[in-house]
Formats: C-alpha cells, sequence, structure tokens
C-alpha cells in the first residue's frame, strides 16, 4: 500500500538474549536449513538501528515537523553516512554480518523508495519533465502501469543482489512457505494460543480489506455510475495491486527482514523493520501518528507471517486485497 513506532512486549524483543549455538532445523517447501545463533553484538544492534533510522523517514519528520524542511543537502548527508557504514561493514571485522542488510537498505535509499523521500532515482524520474510530458498524455490505467513498472526498478535491484550473494529464494521467503503453521500467541493478537495462520490470515485479509473500503467510503463516496464506470478497468487495478503488494512486501520487508533476524534475532529484527514501515506513511493516508501506528501493526503482523512460515504467501496475500480496493478508487478517481 501507497501509505510511531509500536513498540510491546509482543513486538519488542532482547536481541541479546539468542543462545550461542541452537539449532533450527526447519523445512521450506521440501529445503531443510540449519540456522546457527550467537549472541548479538551490542554494537551490532546500535549499527541496525541508525542505518534504519538513517534511511527511514524519521529525520525527514523532524525537519518538517519542528523546522522548516530538509535541506538541499540532507539526502547527501544521509547517503554518505549509509556508504560510511557499508564501507565499514567491509573492513571492520564485527560488522561484516551487517554488510548485505546495509548493502539492501543503501539500495532502498538511492532509488528513492519507501521512505518518504523526494530525492533518488525515481523521483528524479517522475519529475522530470520528459516524464511528466509522456505520462500526462496516458489515460490512467496506461500510465499507473508504467509508474509501478517504475517503482518496481528498487525490487529488481535488491533480487539482483540477493542473488549476487548467493542467496536462495528460501532464505528470503521467496518461496509460498508453511501457510498452515502456527501463529505464535500475543497478547497484541489477543492470543493465548497458537492457531493457524490458514484462520488468523484468513481472518485480518478479511479485516484489512473491509477496513481500507470503509475508510475510502468516508472519504470519497461513488455512486453507481461511478462503480459502473470503473469495471472495464478492474483488471488493471488487480494487476497494480498485485504489482504494488509484492515490490512493498518483498523490497521493504521480506529482504531487509531476511538478511536481520539472523544476525539480531527475529524479536529486534522485526522491531527493525516494523519501525521502518511505520515510519515510512507518517505522510501518506491516514497521516500523522495514526497512519504511523496503523501501518506499523501492519508491517509488524506482515513481518510476523514471513517468520512464522517461512514464506511470502499470507504477508502478498494480506496486502494484496485491500490494495485492490485502494487502486480500484484510484481508477474511479483518478
Amino acid at each position: 500500500m501507497e501509505k510511531g513506532i509500536m513498540v510491546t512486549s509482543d513486538v519488542v524483543g532482547n536481541g541479546l538474549d539468542e543462545t550461542n549455538e541452537v539449532n533450527d532445523n526447519r523445512k521450506l517447501d521440501g529445503h531443510h536449513d540449519s540456522v546457527s545463533y550467537k549472541p548479538t553484538d551490542f554494537k551490532v544492534l546500535i549499527v541496525a538501528w541508525v542505518v534504519i533510522l538513517l534511511a527511514s523517514s524519521f529525520s525527514l519528520i523532524l525537519w518538517r515537523e519542528f523546522g522548516v524542511g530538509e535541506p538541499l543537502w540532507w539526502p547527501y548527508i544521509t547517503l554518505f553516512t549509509l556508504l560510511a557504514f557499508f564501507l565499514l561493514s567491509l573492513v571492520v571485522k564485527a560488522f561484516k554480518s551487517l554488510r548485505s542488510f546495509t548493502a539492501i537498505i543503501l539500495i532502498i535509499f538511492l532509488f528513492g523508495f519507501g521512505g518518504g523521500w523526494q530525492w533518488g532515482i525515481i523521483p528524479w524520474i517522475r519529475n522530470s519533465t520528459f516524464w511528466i510530458d509522456w505520462t500526462s498524455s496516458m489515460p490512467w490505467a496506461l500510465s499507473s502501469l508504467v509508474i509501478h513498472l517504475l517503482r518496481l526498478t528498487p525490487a529488481i535491484a535488491v533480487l539482483f543482489y540477493l542473488f549476487s550473494i548467493k542467496r536462495k529464494r528460501t532464505d528470503f521467503f521467496l518461496v509460498k512457505g508453511e501457510i498452515k503453521a502456527l501463529v505464535e500467541p500475543s497478547r497484541l493478537l489477543g492470543m493465548k494460543e497458537p492457531k493457524p495462520w490458514t484462520n488468523i490470515g484468513s481472518i485480518f485479509a478479511i479485516v484489512f480489506t473491509v477496513g481500507t473500503l470503509l475508510f475510502l467510503l468516508v472519504s470519497q463516496t461513488p455512486t453507481a455510475d461511478d462503480f459502473i464506470g470503473v469495471l472495464p478497468l478492474l483488471p488493471v487495478a488487480i494487476i497494480i495491486a498485485a504489482m504494488n503488494a509484492f515490490n512493498e512486501e518483498f523490497t521493504l520487508r521480506a529482504a531487509p527482514l531476511s538478511e536481520l533476524w539472523k544476525k539480531v534475532g527475529k524479536q529486534q529484527a522485526l522491531l527493525l523493520t516494523t519501525v521502518y514501515f511505520g515510519l515510512g506513511h507518517f505522510y501518506g493516508v491516514p497521516s500523522g501518528i495514526l497512519g504511523v501506528l496503523l501501518s506499523a501493526f501492519l508491517g509488524w503482523f506482515l513481518g510476523k507471517s514471513l517468520l512464522e512460515t517461512k514464506g511470502f504467501f499470507w504477508a502478498w496475500i494480506i496486502h494484496f486485497f485491500p490494495d485492490i480496493v485502494i487502486f480500484t478508487f484510484y481508477a474511479m478517481f483518478p
């Protein structure tokens, strides 16, 4: 979804308490993977938090809400700092474990995707005279498809990077996973006993979709003619929703989460990506703290699905159906 920090005992984990050598043998679509954990170095955890906050909207919110807006030079300061941390991971053994995570965040930042930045490859292209003249003459369906193909480029770049460092699809959750896996109990979800993701995932897919529909109906009430008029555009809205759900879930969640959880522990990794996703929606719809909290909860829940099912299915499905509603409304009211 084109759209705070939620901190609870269900989200905040102590990444420092992982046991020294605990083997987690798990089966992913026929793939057996053994993972060895080591205690998280506090310095590594601090660097991970600095990297995620730098690339997020955190500094933009401070500049815009308590100042006069971010200076033109601020993105370059952020870029050079992220580059410094990446170089640090190349030469300092203690930070080597964060190399791939930092590289992914750096790629996302360079593309100007997912953090509210108006700086980077995608914003530069979209603000160019050529792009504006080219897309302004297109009908909504074609211009939207072109825009979302452009927005897909960070996902392609991150995917190429992960394959270049010999990662398999199972490593970054780009498989169906165990869709019947159990949801770990959570006070945030009001659960005391494990329940299958087939139950919880289906319920939340419906809740998020209906909630999105009700929110949009309050802000813009379509007429019968609007619904009839949008029917020919519905296939395009569905295609765009599928692309957008994949793009955001893979680029902003699955990829960074996959490179973090073995390094800092599942709970800290989940919290880091939750904060990143939530802050990115401060200027979304709804905006402000409410937008951050709602997006943070969604980000936490979908990240939880990736970690517990070891797959992409529920994260994509739960993101996809509300996006159908959103892009259908965009088609009705372009």
